[in-house]
């Protein structure tokens, strides 16, 4: 007969064992993760929970931004929300930031283009 001791150490090392077979957690996390990102580029809908994950939102953020229509959205049922990948996209980059190389060089082409005396002056006015 075996003792408890004996049978600990055999569930132990079959625990052991297929843990070695899964191989580290954050390779698996790593997997799960990029198995995600292939989910999200196949798919042109995406539904409520997807789209808080895709935009990196919480789940009261975008119920305000569709509250207020600010996001598209459908809602084809009138209560389940649907959002088109697509527009998601256009909707992230609606407003970019220029960079200080973009603005200085859109200042410059600007004074290229204006005449010096048809300008606008914004100091005090001489008499």
């Amino acid at each position: 007969m075996q003792t408890i001791m004996e049978r600990m150490e055999e569930r132990l090392s079959s625990v052991e064992a297929t843990l070695q077979q899964l191989g580290p957690v954050q390779v698996l996390q790593e997997r799960l993760s990029q198995l995600e990102s292939n989910i999200y580029s196949t798919k042109n809908m995406l539904t409520f929970d997807e789209a808080c994950r895709y935009l990196g939102v919480s789940e009261s953020l975008l119920y305000k931004l569709t509250s207020t229509k600010d996001v598209p959205h459908f809602k084809p049922r009138g209560k389940m929300l649907y959002f088109s990948k697509a527009e998601l996209d256009a909707w992230l980059s609606q407003n970019p930031v220029k960079t200080l190389k973009q603005a200085s060089q859109e200042v410059a082409d600007e004074a290229r283009m204006t005449p010096y005396f048809n300008r606008k002056r914004y100091g005090k006015r001489t008499k």
